[in-house]
């Protein structure tokens, strides 16, 4: 079935349009190369078009097969093209949509490109004001697949800045809302997707988590970061070209460019270690592990940072005293007074690192869906 026709005009009363496919093998197949034409004495018979076989180049592009002619059979002589049930039907879906096409557009004067849409989406396209609202409140499924061939199209049309101009000055009073509920629907989504993982236990999960929902990772400052980069080298590699450390994030503050590194663990990795006595908790072997891995690649950062930059573009990142932080465990194992105060009492006091966790993060997540939510 024709998914879209290509129209090439060859006189003002007629357009030569791509061939419709028949019968394919590897080397041969046989199409029906159709013309729109302008009849004035029938204007419904407005198709003609001839069958050809064709014979794949090495270039994968299909040639006509050298044939003779039929006024070239003599008397007693007969010639058979015999078409298969598929076949006749691909020749009768391929033409219908050649009439609509001559009965709505008439002859196009250029060559031409026309795709084929199903008829509620055609609807959905042509209408507008009341008949477009009462489209969409009674087939309410048609406007996400609209939507979503829209974004397809524009990130995929060779000017995506014109096209995304024009959206916004076609609706410029509905673009702010429009963009808060762009920006709603994708942290309802990493709301969701910490709920449904939570239980994953796996460092590679959640560092592939953190890169595909990055955005996530500015909740745990008060302004505005970018991702530089993840398992982002640092430095610390010697002669033998051996020792290189990869910090899992590397953020850096939009405003100054100032570097941030930011590991990661689980939400399944321990905030506290055993009791040590009457209600004193350390934190466990594995945050005070992530605590000093960070903190080297903080001091292999500042040593290597000018070499690491020197051909970075504008603006390279700025080092100043580079924040820190650590992501990992659960606030759910603190419970009880003794391990939350523990905990808090030890984090606050980790000079030059941030301890957050997972469930932590998430929670700023869902205030913001909640603000959002609440945004008239």
């Amino acid at each position: 079935m024709v998914k879209h026709i290509e129209t090439r005009p060859t006189s003002r009363r007629t357009a030569i349009c791509n061939p419709i496919t028949l019968r394919e093998g590897p080397h041969i197949r046989l199409v029906f190369v159709p013309t729109v034409v302008d009849n004035p004495s029938d204007p419904n018979s407005c198709i003609n078009g001839h069958f050809v076989y064709q014979r794949k180049a090495r270039n994968d592009r299909w040639l006509p097969v050298l044939t003779e002619s039929l006024s070239s059979i003599t008397e007693g002589e007969q010639f058979k093209l015999t078409l298969h049930a598929s076949e006749l039907r691909a020749l009768l879906e391929g033409l219908v949509p050649l009439y609509r096409l001559h009965r709505g557009q008439g002859i196009p004067r250029r060559m031409k490109t026309f795709i084929e849409v199903d008829r509620g989406l055609a609807n959905l396209i042509t209408e507008g004001g009341a008949d477009l609202t009462a489209l969409l409140r009674d087939h309410p499924d048609d406007a996400p697949k609209l939507f979503v061939r829209l974004v397809n199209w524009i990130s995929s049309t060779s000017d995506k800045g014109k096209a995304a101009q024009q959206l916004a000055s076609a609706i410029p009073e509905q673009m702010p809302t429009f963009t808060a509920l762009l920006g709603l629907a994708a942290v309802k989504n990493a709301l969701a997707y910490w709920k449904r993982h939570a239980s994953e236990s796996g460092e590679e999960f959640w560092q592939r988590a953190l890169t595909e929902h990055a955005y996530v990772l500015s909740q745990v400052f008060a302004y505005p970061v970018v991702v530089i980069g993840s398992k982002a080298y640092v430095g610390g590699k010697f002669l033998s070209r051996v020792g290189g450390k990869e910090a899992d994030f590397l953020l850096a503050a939009e405003s100054t460019n100032a570097v941030i590194i930011v590991e990661i663990k689980t939400p399944q990795t321990p905030l506290l270690g055993p009791e040590y006595r009457g209600g004193v908790f350390p934190l466990s072997r594995d945050i005070s592990s992530a605590v000093a891995q960070v903190l080297r690649y903080r001091q292999f950062l500042s040593r290597s940072l000018d070499n690491l930059t020197a051909e970075a573009p504008s603006p390279r990142p700025t080092l100043g005293d580079p924040r820190c932080v650590v992501i990992a465990g659960s606030s759910e194992e603190l419970s009880n007074p003794s391990r939350r105060e523990n905990f808090e009492l030890q984090r606050d006091r980790v000079r030059g690192v941030t301890i957050i966790t997972f469930d932590e993060l998430f929670l700023k997540i869902e205030r913001l869906v909640s603000l959002l939510e609440g945004w008239p």
